[in-house]
């Protein structure tokens, strides 16, 4: 099915929607009691840390571990890939005959089908994790990495079991419905002559593997069949218990907001079975591959072994939160999901998924494992991109006309000039907009777009005479494509401020794109054109104090995938690293500054944190707002996430940008503001135009704007 078809189809599906949100909202506040008096980035860094290994290190565990279990009479098989894996499962059962296996979750047979191998081989696995177990009898995949039936309601489980047992089910009485799973699966666990399971962690030094469970169905199935088959992932193997309580201490809270789970669980060496003639369980070890070895000698890639999977990265993603883990991801879901495709499936299984990334970096911010998944993301839209194209249309745009500064320019001031038919005075807030878009799709038309400036910001800047200012204080001021073509006032108002403070401000030569649209939309060609062009425009650093961005997206490209396009070229890389290091979000130079502000006028203020202040300058004027506002500003709920824009990915994911934006905008609402407040052009850009398409009356204002009207400097 073609992915946009699949996004609209859980668009409409209104369950799935209230499900996830409710989740979303409930997650938030459970994983913050549960990291309550500890050090979330310190807890990180020690994960990704003790993962931090190459395969040389890897294989040095692997055999350490092996030689521990083998010692108590286990046997171990290493599968290349996930066919041998399944092969080898199915031969056990078949060695021992035994039709039947019950097997605790693992997302590692999901990620190689085993179900689906062995059912085709006459073999009857039997889920016994209840959420699996119900998408098992349902006959679907997981939506979820830890919740697997998370889109399901209690009125869905109570038909599935209704059609499955032919028993009434009463969909308010949840603890007969578990009755009912308890009363079904208790039989299997005695029936199977072969147990399954994963292992959270594989103990090196003792030979031991832990299962993480809330259920306790792990300890039955490892302990009442008489042959136990733990299939894991090289990458789950850690030196010492030391090291395996650091993950387990993370796992469950971010995974669900547990402090603890029910059930930790330690098994080391043949357990007990009464049911085998030495009174012994027989134990295989199987270690899969699949891709894994390989990548862990790749720079990048190999920092995906670090994944725990708790599943933290779709809790908090804007994008799965709309559409489920049936679309977001594949056999791994959420972010993570998406990189795992590609790496153990292929590029060809990942190419559609991987744009469905908006390019907040939440993810990158909320993983235990310290992944930075976002740049992963963003590399694997570029081989993928380079592979197999990109939309041709973005392609002669980005070529011919962004990566060329003039002709942008040029083409920028025709439109301006002959869009005067289409524009039209918004009057909720006198702002010129684009009355109606020609050919505009309808899924497209959920925001109110906003008309080309008649004059750019640079043009304005040199024939308003504001070049003409000196001081010995100085910045560099990075305008960016929305302020130089469609809010040069936000520019503008940045430097009359900043001049009146004493401060001169210097900006480009000309005006060029930061990149980020080529790099978002997988075309490395034209991103590294971009990003040359404004590297050669901008001044060096040695002359100013700061390079100061009011878009926080430019700000994270310079500082951070400026690095990476011009590694190449020592005299660019050099430029770039010493740039980065001067990068500064506006609100954070007046801060480290110590301008102060008293208020103008008596208006209810709320402020939006735009994705990459926080997640890639490190600030948020949300604290500044406040401290100067007082009483007069309302925290925002979800201040910190994504309103929906993502530049392109609005236009390329309209359906999935407006349903986000609405959720932002009920956010608005609820705070019963006067004026919403930003720092990023982009979304001044999403919410103003959404907020006018709803008929609002809700001003939204680039934070510069809004010091200009509403705040004067004190002395």
């Amino acid at each position: 099915m073609e992915i946009h078809t699949k996004i609209n189809e859980k668009l409409q599906d209104k369950v799935l929607h209230e499900n996830l949100r409710n989740f979303a909202i409930a997650y938030k506040v459970s994983k913050q009691n549960a990291y309550q008096g500890l050090d979330f980035e310190a807890l990180r860094t020690k994960v990704h840390d003790l993962k931090d290994r190459d395969l040389n290190k890897v294989m040095q565990q692997f055999n350490q571990f092996r030689e521990n279990v083998e010692r108590h009479g286990c046997k171990v098989y290493q599968a290349k890939t996930g066919e041998d894996a399944c092969r080898y499962i199915a031969d056990v059962m078949k060695n021992h005959n035994s039709k039947f296996m019950v097997k605790s979750k693992s997302m590692t047979s999901e990620e190689i089908r085993l179900n689906d191998y062995l059912e085709k081989e006459g073999l009857h696995p039997i889920e016994t994790d209840l959420g699996e177990w119900i998408l098992q009898i349902a006959k679907e995949h997981p939506s979820h990495m830890v919740m697997p039936a998370i889109h399901k309601t209690r009125q869905q489980v109570a038909k599935i079991f209704s059609d499955y047992t032919g028993e009434d089910v009463d969909p308010e009485d949840i603890k007969a419905m578990v009755e009912i799973a308890r009363r079904f699966l208790r039989e299997e666990y005695f029936k199977a002559g072969v147990g399954m399971t994963g292992a959270n962690v594989a103990v090196v030094s003792t030979g031991t593997i832990g299962l993480v469970t809330n259920e306790g169905n792990a300890r039955l199935t490892s302990t009442v069949p008489p042959v136990h088959i733990v299939l894991v992932g090289y990458e789950k193997l850690c030196d010492n218990f030391e090291q395996a309580l650091d993950i387990v201490r993370v796992l469950p809270k971010s995974a669900t907001g547990q402090i603890i789970t029910s059930y930790t669980t330690w098994i080391k060496g043949r357990n007990p079975s009464f049911k085998s003639e030495d009174g012994v369980k027989e134990t295989h070890y199987v270690f899969l591959d699949n891709g894994r070895l390989a990548f862990l000698e790749h720079p990048k890639f190999k920092e995906a072994l670090k994944c725990i999977r708790c599943g933290s990265c779709a809790n908090i993603c804007p994008a799965y939160e709309m559409v489920g883990g049936h679309v977001y991801g594949d056999r791994y879901i959420g972010s993570i999901g998406l990189i795992l495709t590609a790496l153990y499936q292929g590029d060809e299984a990942a190419k559609d998924i991987l744009k469905m990334c908006i390019g907040c970096r939440a993810c990158s911010f909320n993983c235990p494992s310290g992944i930075d998944l976002q740049s992963l993301i963003s590399e694997l839209k570029l081989v993928v991109g380079k592979k197999y194209g990109i939309n041709p249309i973005k392609k002669k745009v980005f070529k011919n006309v962004v990566a060329k500064p003039n002709t942008m320019k040029s083409l920028l001031h025709i439109g301006a000039n002959f869009q005067f038919p289409l524009t039209k005075i918004n009057k909720l807030n006198n702002e010129k907009i684009i009355g109606k878009v020609p050919m505009l799709p309808k899924e497209m038309d959920f925001r109110k777009f906003p008309a080309l400036a008649s004059k750019t910001f640079t043009k304005r800047f040199y024939k308003e005479g504001y070049d003409q200012f000196f001081a010995s204080r100085k910045v560099f001021f990075y305008p960016g494509c929305a302020v130089e073509y469609f809010y040069p006032e936000m520019g503008l108002a940045m430097v009359e401020l900043l001049q009146k403070s004493g401060v001169q401000v210097d900006i480009p030569s000309k005006a060029t794109c930061c990149g980020i649209p080529a790099i978002a939309s997988g075309d490395p060609e034209n991103a590294k054109k971009m990003i040359f062009n404004t590297l050669d425009c901008l001044n060096n650093k040695e002359d100013y104090e700061a390079l100061l961005v009011l878009c926080p997206t430019c700000g994270g490209a310079i500082k951070h995938e400026f690095l990476d396009f011009s590694k190449e070229d020592p005299t660019r890389y050099k430029k770039a690293s010493q740039l980065g290091t001067k990068v500064s979000a506006f609100g954070k130079f007046l801060e480290e500054n110590k301008i102060k502000f008293r208020v103008k006028g008596n208006q209810k203020i709320t402020y939006h944190t735009p994705c990459h202040d926080s997640r890639s300058l490190a600030y948020s004027a949300e604290n500044f707002l406040a401290s100067v506002l007082g009483k007069q500003f309302v925290p925002l709920i979800d201040s910190n996430v994504c309103c929906g824009f993502g530049g392109t990915y609005s236009l390329d994911f309209a359906s999935i940008s407006n349903g986000i934006l609405d959720k932002k905008i009920e956010n608005i609402e609820a705070t019963n503001a006067n004026i919403l407040v930003t720092d990023c052009p982009g979304c001044v850009m999403q919410i103003n135009g959404g907020l006018m398409h709803k008929n609002i009356a809700v001003k939204v204002l680039h934070l510069t704007e809004f010091i200009e009207n509403y705040l004067e400097v004190i002395d």
